[in-house]
């Protein structure tokens, strides 16, 4: 018989807890931060904190630096409001080889007046994917806080919580992977697979999230610097599952991977876009879709640095040594003969109908910049806007050249990189980026198949960056539900791929706050958190409108074209004409479908154009075309759709005028 003895310390507990068995003390606090603060100063790893039933203002931040349970009496019972201002209400350190854990806890606002923004957040916690560390967050319920959640390297589970947002903010968990392998700005986790069906991700499993905003998709995810994160049978209401990529937000690299499967997805008739991707890895699949557009549902992958220059990485114009550029480069060197707004044209007619679709024109005179190529006739270029407000200016006499992007730097379809460091890095003489594609099997939307990803540029691309309606070929995913939350062995972290790295310095252990030794109450057991799984709410039902684009700032989106007509000009180029009946679209989208069911994106136009050539059609083949209009409102509807059958090669072609 083994005997413990208890040396100053007045309750010890041998309890097991979801397959952990600890020896630790229950402290019960009287629910105010500085009891909470206090005991934690306190307590050992393995002890828990208990939270009484009350509401309870915090004004401070609570620090956690050691592996507890803060477990309150459910949700409902237990109300912490948030009243921080500047900082976390919640910051979290985890410790190698140790759980920490948040349970039975409704939280709300309680006056924070600026909002609790990433990287800080409201509840920040801090991780390793090689020491061990783990982390759960459950039963818990966030109705409608002024911030965000915010993880950095986390390796564990978020389950059965409820989650509201809508009224403040329209996002909700922001996942990091910068210290990943001891590295910064996520450079570590870009040099390891993506390990897909492991545990070395942060598991989102078996919430209800609902964004209550009526006339604006939110966003539920958002990863960043190399995050890696599983969101996995949820129930998610008017929120897309997105990331960040390589671009807009600095030095920090895009997030690395991610996994979405067997949610129940609702957009609740408000938007279209159902998953978003602008950098790495992605497997969505056995997801259920509902009131997003059916046949117009949208999964896009992007790649912004097609479109402008970011800091300090640059943009993909076809020359810079951070993306894959084609050997062929420049294909067409010029000098402008005229030019418009976004459009730029030379003398002659030298070339073909959208020969430069999908190409960067890159200014090689005055101040130069760049654009990625929408469409051209025989000797007018249309290019895209920025997005970011520094579109490409050209005037008469400047010189350009046109070159091609076959992969751009951390785009939605590639893998591991050689490893970068430094706050300004430049490419290292062996830098290489693979590709690793994306998968979309197995997916329904209003009971049909939903299959196919929305690449937004011609530099991802099929068979290479990603397969539709294509499962990853030996791809198992991870235990359901999370051992951590079955109470099952959890799988032991395995070592990370041997990439050379530095070894990581160790965090400074925080330096508790003097206060008076607390005398913790004897407890028998702590009991776990009384809170159920939660139902999912009910979703909100908003009123019937137009499908806005996601913006803060409900406005008049455009009004759809009509009069869409589509005449083959030989028997794989096909001339497409429409009515403009906004005077404030930004762009069209053109969608061509093989059934007249199921509709993909086929190319875009700027706006106030009426008219495009499409190619690369296949002889005898039909399609069906319609296009909508897009502002920064939002889309409209689609106009009308148009089938046409494309001739065979030895047919001969009759003009048809359209009708104007």
């Amino acid at each position: 018989m083994v005997k413990f003895q208890a040396l100053c310390r007045s309750a010890i507990v041998i309890w097991i807890w979801n397959g952990f068995s600890a020896l630790g003390t229950v402290y019960h606090s009287d629910g105010s931060a500085a009891s909470v603060q206090g005991l934690h100063n306190a307590a050992l790893n393995g002890d828990t904190i208990t939270i009484p039933a009350g509401t309870f203002n915090w004004a401070t931040k609570v620090t956690i630096s050691k592996s507890i349970t803060l477990q309150g009496a459910g949700v409902g019972n237990t109300i912490i409001k948030d009243a921080v201002n500047g900082t976390q209400l919640i910051q979290v350190g985890l410790v190698a080889n140790n759980l920490t854990r948040i349970t039975g806890i409704e939280f709300q606002n309680g006056g924070r007046t600026s909002v609790g923004a990433a990287p800080g957040g409201i509840i920040r916690v801090d991780g390793s994917n090689t020491n061990g560390s783990q982390f759960r967050f459950d039963h818990c319920k966030w109705t409608d806080l002024n911030g965000y959640f915010v993880t950095n390297t986390v390796i564990g589970v978020i389950d059965h919580n409820t989650v509201t947002v809508g009224n403040k903010v329209l996002e909700w968990i922001y996942p990091y992977g910068s210290n990943w392998n001891g590295r910064t700005y996520g450079d570590g986790s870009w040099t390891d697979p993506a390990n897909y069906g492991s545990p070395l991700f942060l598991f989102i499993e078996d919430n209800t999230f609902t964004n209550t905003r009526t006339t604006v998709q939110g966003t539920l995810t958002d990863g960043f610097n190399g995050a890696r994160f599983v969101v996995r049978h949820n129930v998610i209401n008017n929120l897309v599952i997105g990331n960040h990529g390589t671009e807009s937000p600095g030095r920090g690299r895009s997030s690395r991977a991610y996994e979405a499967y067997n949610n129940q997805i609702d957009c609740q008739n408000v938007n279209r876009y159902v998953s978003g991707n602008r950098g790495g890895g992605e497997l969505f699949h056995d997801n259920t879709i509902r009131n997003c557009g059916g046949s117009s549902a949208l999964s896009t992958l992007s790649a912004f640095r097609m479109h402008t220059s970011f800091f300090p990485w640059g943009g993909a114009d076809g020359t810079n040594a951070w993306d894959k550029n084609n050997p062929g480069n420049p294909f067409y060197s010029g000098t402008a003969s005229a030019a418009g707004s976004l459009t730029v044209s030379v003398s002659g007619n030298p070339w073909t109908t959208n020969q430069w679709s999908g190409y960067t024109i890159r200014k090689t005179s005055g101040a130069g910049g760049f654009a990625y190529i929408d469409s051209n006739t025989s000797n007018r270029i249309r290019f895209a806007s920025s997005g970011f407000g520094r579109d490409l200016v050209m005037s008469v006499g400047d010189r350009f050249v046109i070159n091609r992007v076959d992969q751009s730097l951390d785009q939605a379809g590639v893998g591991r990189s050689s490893l970068i460091s430094g706050d300004n890095p430049t490419p290292p003489p062996s830098w290489n980026q693979v590709p690793e594609p994306c998968y979309i099997w197995n997916n329904t939307t209003d009971g049909a198949p939903y299959n196919t990803f929305s690449p937004e540029t011609f530099n991802i691309k099929p068979g290479i960056h990603y397969f539709d309606n294509t499962a990853l070929p030996g791809y198992v995913p991870y235990t359901y539900p999370h051992p951590l939350v079955s109470g099952a062995s959890p799988t032991p972290t395995p070592a990370p791929t041997a990439t050379p790295t530095t070894t990581p310095t160790p965090s400074p252990t925080p330096t508790p706050t003097p206060s008076p030794s607390p005398s913790p109450s004897p407890s028998p057991s702590p009991s776990p958190s009384p809170s159920p799984s939660p139902s999912p709410s009910p979703s909100p039902s908003p009123s019937p409108s137009p499908s806005p684009s996601p913006t803060n700032t409900p406005s008049a989106l455009p009004n759809p074209p009509s009069n869409l007509t589509a005449v083959p000009t030989d028997c794989r180029t096909i001339d497409l004409n429409w009515r403009d009946n906004s005077t404030d679209e930004d762009r069209f989208f053109i969608r061509n479908s093989t059934d007249g069911s199921h509709f993909a994106l086929y190319a875009s136009a700027s706006g106030n154009v009426t008219t495009y050539t499409g190619t690369n059609l296949t002889p005898g083949a039909s399609y069906w075309f319609k296009v909508q209009a897009h502002n920064a409102n939002g889309y409209s509807d689609y106009s009308n759709a148009v089938e046409v059958t494309m001739p065979t090669c030895a047919t001969p072609i009759t003009r048809v005028v359209p009708p104007q």
